[in-house]
């Protein structure tokens, strides 16, 4: 009767196996003597030890040293190895845990899914993070179990590739075994919470859907249920399926090996699909694992929920340029590399024959995702667009300084307006600079930003963005007084999904190209005005300056911060003025702590400010005050030249740099860099700086505030080769400069002149005339309503009456006074009635005329009904022949 048990128990799986594996399979027989030598010192265990490294209960990641608070985001327990396998050691101080010091005296009982009891033993301390009243628990067996889970898992597919690559049958029985063990004891795995620096939680019992928690926060297998589907598993299972050892297990234990490895597998999935998914930047890399379960175990149902979700994300999780919704270039590239293994996991996948889906009714055959989603080439260039010379993504948002791609050839101007970036670029190899500035919304992994600055030049950054961190101080590189922008009294800005900065223009010329943007949604209530131009001048192929215009109105007190290299060392000096040390910057009264942890989030006015050291104050006089910013050592250097008038207070100092304490807290203390802060109280601000890089030379020699009647501003820049004059705001009125008549009209003008002539020059939004130079654009305005938009291979926007946008020019669509998107014009046809734009990018939303309403079903997934209105403010150049 046993044999016949058996017998029934075995045949139904031989019958599955035949198939495998159902994989494609990347093995190469080159790798095998690899293979064989990851998994001798377990195959050289007898099998019962082998398989007493599987844990019988789940573990956890997130576990302190509590013997240091070196490190980061308690990942200190790393160093753990098969001669030890009870012990875990602090990558760091060297601590072995658990030990007489640090006892795991207290014991936690939770009942586990399939109803025994786990036991979790823990150590209670109070590390220097935790505030909480009761004790952290210190759960050292867990991390433990952790190391040993991923040790076993891991040698589960290296034993099954080895067997498929030699057919040796001892690395497939023990595949087998592994596998075997795992199903056996994964019922009693604990669904668990485990986060850094929280306290963890052990839940009781079996979690259906509705007790999971948001953000796939409840997991089993890892400590992130996005991971919760082991891929290692799964593909040995595949690759062993068909050797015939699960069976032989099967007949060894009298119970059917392949259907609990399929069941564990099975519940795997399931849990991974039945957390709530608002499709992040994790969700891709679950969808492959879905795919690849759903092929290997033959569940059709499961590829289709997978690919239906990503196009749900590759048409709404994106701006209409193809920028991933959080603004970070690091997640933007986590997302495409995780694209790239949805779209490996399904390639050439076809369903079983006759099946169609039941819900929408569709078949999948020869699945080739990347040719059959339009969206993948504009997602995929839009990131490559956010790299600086070197290759290093621009470090906006969390992106991490370390991330990129290939190094740069040649920068030119750039604009992705959907995501709210725009970059000012010219110059070839080494001579590369760029300026970007960013005003998007906040969807996630967001800095308090708004109209922040970066620069780039001579191979490396001279005003930094400090992008993301894991330290203890990550708070401070969030909070607004950390970027290059202006602080209102004190406190941090507003990111969300509706912060929408408004583009004015953006324009590209042959000498100067200008960016400028208004986003006072950022202090929403306190200002009406916070606008920031910016103009990159180029004066020869290896030298170029930035003139730096931002207005506000609102609140009493402004702050413009300009940070240094977070790379380089520097110095920093305002020559020809005596400063006076000041102790702090912050309020009489206000008591400041640094954070603890990186979860350390006080966002109160002036709490970043606390951050700043080595404080020194001066009071400079009204014209133009000079700042250097000296290399310490070789290296690029830059010259500030501030604005300034009456009352006016300069602090510099020094502030974290982060970057070159990597994930190590108790290197922070080490590492700094130079910045300077213009005050200015009264509630209305025009700060105005002129920035040049320079290298051995410097490229300006002198800056002056000159009096031209009607301009806001005028400034004269004189360098080693010509003398320029910006403009801001001017309003026509004769005047003269360098002996020969001036007037203008404008929002923006710059003029460079060598021996008395127009060498350079740029006009935006009027005209300029200077001498026998008569430079305008016609009309230098324009505004028409929307009528239509298409979308599809020929994208356009058609308006209202004659629009005459030349080719190249940036239109900016107005959605009824809430948000701005802007296109890139590739032509401008008239038919005597109304002027159909076509455009480079598609226009992100739908359009209903009858009730003026715009539609995004890109990010930001809105609506706007109203007036929508389709504007320009023109520039002309002047062309040198």
């Amino acid at each position: 009767m046993r044999l016949l048990l058996l017998a029934l128990l075995v045949l139904p799986s031989l019958t599955c196996a035949a198939q495998h594996p159902l994989l494609p399979v990347q093995l190469k027989p080159g790798q095998a003597s690899g293979l064989r030598a990851a998994v001798a010192p377990l195959l050289a265990l007898p099998e019962a030890d082998m398989l007493k490294l599987v844990p019988e209960q789940s573990g956890l990641f997130f576990v302190s040293c509590p013997n240091c608070a070196r490190g980061m985001q308690e990942t200190q327990l790393t160093r753990w190895d098969l001669q030890h396998p009870d012990v875990v050691k602090c990558a760091y101080c060297g601590e072995e845990v658990p030990s007489a010091k640090y006892p795991m005296d207290k014991v936690q009982e939770v009942k586990t899914p399939g109803g025994s009891v786990a036991r979790y033993p823990y150590y209670e301390g109070r590390p220097a993070w935790w505030k909480e009243q009761e004790p952290y628990r210190y759960y050292f067996q867990a991390r433990v179990d952790y190391h040993k889970i991923r040790c076993t898992e891991r040698a589960a597919v290296d034993f099954a590739r080895l067997y498929w690559l030699t057919k040796d049958a001892a690395a497939g029985r023990r595949a087998a075994l592994l596998l075997a063990r795992f199903a056996q004891v994964f019922p009693a795995y604990c669904y668990h919470f485990d986060y850094p620096f929280r306290q963890k939680v052990i839940k009781e019992g079996s979690i259906t859907p509705e007790g999971f928690s948001p953000a796939f926060r409840v997991a089993r297998w890892t400590w992130w249920a996005y991971m919760d589907i082991s891929t290692s598993l799964l593909e040995a299972y595949d690759l062993i399926a068909a050797s015939g050892e699960l069976e032989k297990l099967s007949a060894e234990a009298g119970r059917d090996v392949p259907a609990e490895v399929r069941a564990m597998l099975t519940s795997m999935t399931e849990q991974a699909l039945g957390n709530k998914d608002d499709l992040t930047n994790m969700s891709p890399g679950m969808w492959a694992d879905v795919i690849q379960a759903g092929r290997v175990l033959e569940r059709p149902e499961w590829v289709h929920e997978a690919i239906g979700r990503l196009r749900a994300m590759t048409r709404s999780q994106f701006f209409y340029d193809g920028a991933w919704m959080e603004g970070t270039p690091s997640y933007h590239s986590q997302v495409v590399g995780a694209l790239r293994a949805v779209y490996a996991a399904a390639s050439g996948y076809s369903d079983p024959p006759g099946y169609k889906h039941p819900r929408t009714g569709e078949r999948l055959d020869q699945l080739d995702l990347e040719q059959a989603l339009p969206e993948t080439a504009r997602v995929r260039d839009a990131l490559l667009r956010l790299r600086l010379p070197t290759g290093r993504y621009a470090p906006v948002h969390d992106t991490w300084w370390t991330n990129g791609g290939q190094a740069l050839t040649a920068s030119r101007p750039d604009l992705l307006p959907g995501l709210g970036h725009g970059i000012l670029g010219s110059g070839e190899g080494g001579n590369q600079v760029q300026a970007h500035l960013t005003w998007s919304p906040g969807y996630g992994h967001i800095h308090l930003d708004g109209l922040s600055l970066l620069l780039f030049a001579r191979g490396q950054e001279l005003l930094s963005d400090l992008g993301y961190t894991h330290t203890k101080w990550r708070e401070y590189t969030v909070l607004s007084p950390s970027h290059n922008l202006v602080v209102v009294d004190g406190a941090n800005q507003k990111a969300d999904h509706m912060t929408l900065g408004h583009l004015r223009y953006f324009t590209a010329g042959p000498e100067v190209q200008a960016v400028s943007v208004d986003n006072p949604q950022v202090y929403p209530g306190v200002t009406q005005v916070y606008r920031r131009t910016v103009a990159l001048v180029r004066l020869s192929p290896t030298d170029s300056y930035l003139v730096d215009c931002f207005e506000v109105e609102g609140g009493k007190q402004h702050d413009y911060f300009l940070h240094g290299s977070a790379d380089d060392a520097q110095t920093l000096t305002a020559p020809g003025l005596t400063g006076t040390p000041l102790p702090t910057l912050l309020p009489a009264g206000l008591k400041f702590s640094p954070g603890t942890n990186e979860q350390s989030t006080d966002s109160s006015a002036y709490h970043a400010y606390g951050y700043l050291r080595d404080l020194q104050s001066f009071v400079p006089t009204a014209g133009v005050t000079p700042l250097d910013y000296s290399p310490v050592g070789s290296g690029a250097g830059l010259q500030a030249f501030l604005v300034t008038q009456p009352g006016d207070q300069l602090v510099l100092g020094r502030d974290p740099a982060i970057r070159k304490a990597g994930s190590d807290d108790s290197k922070l203390e080490s590492t700094w860099r130079q910045f300077a802060l213009l005050r200015r109280t009264g509630g209305k601000s025009l700060f105005a700086a002129v920035v040049a890089p320079y290298g051995q030379a410097k490229a300006i020699q002198q800056v002056r505030v000159v009096d031209v009647p009607g301009a806001r501003l005028a400034l004269e820049v004189q360098t080693d080769t010509r003398t320029d004059l910006i403009l801001v705001g001017a309003e026509q009125q004769p005047g003269s400069w360098q002996g020969k008549p001036l007037s203008a009209h404008c929002d923006l003008a710059v003029l460079g002149v060598q021996e008395g002539k127009p060498q350079a020059a740029t006009v935006i939004g009027g005209w300029l005339m200077w001498g026998d130079l008569d430079l305008k654009m016609e009309p230098a305005t324009m505004s028409a309503a929307l009528m239509a938009m298409t979308h599809g291979a020929e994208p356009s926007l058609t308006v209202a009456g004659k629009f005459p946008a030349a080719a190249g020019a940036v239109v900016t669509l107005d959605h009824a006074g809430q948000y701005t998107s802007a296109y890139t014009v590739k032509q401008a046809v008239f038919d005597g009635v109304d002027t159909k734009l076509l455009v480079a990018e598609d226009p992100g939303c739908d359009w209903t005329p009858a009730t003026k309403t715009s539609t995004w079903f890109t990010a930001p997934l809105q609506s706007f009904r109203g007036d929508h209105m389709v504007k320009l403010i023109g520039a002309a150049h002047l062309q040198r022949q």
